[in-house]
């Protein structure tokens, strides 16, 4: 049943909303690339992942979506479903790590045998065993994106090294039921709730993502924010992506429109520098979270 429903809404459009808050999306852009094999034209129908030095295969899958609808939402989760029909040699797993695309690029022009430039940044990790429907988790790049904290250019999937072959339909399948989409569930905020919110904070951080600057550097990056509120308690703290604190920048009272611009260089209250990765901050005023923002710090 639920890739007859598939199949009719990938005929009749290309993005469909099933309810009030899922979306479902269908790839603007997806193929993938062969460096080692030139002379071999890409399989357009086709996404082919390996890492497999005894077969001679290193290809890699470049995905892109259009995210324009969620501009200023907050998403509950985002999964990238890919149907795998075929893994070769028999047994064993392609695994597999997830990088955000940092260079434009289009299927109509790249050229499928240049690999396309990513971040190092692991943003999701899965392993394909089996054929058929797969779903990884990809929320936190997708509301990354949708916040403009990095540029969409699409995600790359690579194998880890030792990855066997796997061999997934791209939107250029015929059957439109075997499609890769992307499934975003969110509560939508009405334009007027994020009018009122921006006349009493202002929050973000640059740059993001933050990492040092050279040798021996630390990373640093600096977060600022505006309060209009008077007779308020402002606090501004880091968290790590386990709901851990790391560290307070800043408290004070407030005494009316406040604004201000504090550099974090990437420790912890101890001194200590913290590990890469994904990290929030947070503006508490009177002792509730107002506004909250998503940082990366690179090494």
């Amino acid at each position: 049943m639920k890739k007859s429903i598939l199949a009719v809404m990938f005929i009749l459009m290309s993005v469909l909303i099933l309810s009030a808050d899922t979306v479902v999306i269908e790839p603007c852009d997806d193929m993938y690339t062969d460096v080692e094999h030139p002379t071999l034209p890409p399989t357009t129908t086709e996404l082919w992942v390996a890492e497999f030095q005894p077969a001679g295969h290193f290809e890699r899958i470049m995905i892109k979506f259009d995210l324009d609808q969620f501009a200023g939402q907050t998403i509950d989760s985002a999964t990238l479903n890919l149907n795998r029909f075929m893994g070769c040699p028999q047994g064993g797993t392609t695994s597999t790590n997830y990088y955000a695309i940092t260079e434009e690029w289009d299927e109509d022009t790249w050229n499928s045998h240049t690999h396309a430039q990513f971040d190092s940044y692991v943003w999701a990790s899965y392993g394909f065993n089996v054929n058929g429907w797969h779903n990884i988790d990809i929320t936190q790049l997708v509301q990354t994106w949708i916040d403009e904290d990095i540029e969409n250019y699409g995600l790359l999937i690579r194998a880890q090294t030792g990855s066997k072959f796997s061999k997934f339909y791209s939107k250029e399948h015929s059957n439109s039921n075997l499609h890769p989409y992307l499934e975003v569930d969110y509560t939508p905020v009405s334009i007027g709730d994020n009018l009122i919110q921006e006349t009493i904070i202002n929050l973000q951080n640059y740059p993001n993502p933050f990492k040092p600057s050279g040798a021996g550097r630390s990373p640093s990056t600096t977060i600022s924010f505006s309060v209009t509120q008077t007779s308020s308690f402002v606090t501004l703290e880091i968290y790590n992506i386990e709901g851990q604190k790391v560290k307070t920048l800043y408290t004070s009272p407030s005494r009316g429109l406040e604004t201000r611009s504090i550099v974090w260089n990437g420790k912890d209250e101890n001194d200590k520098s913290v590990s890469s990765g994904i990290y929030f901050y947070n503006l508490n005023i009177d002792g509730k979270i107002v506004a909250s923002k998503k940082m990366i710090l690179m090494k």
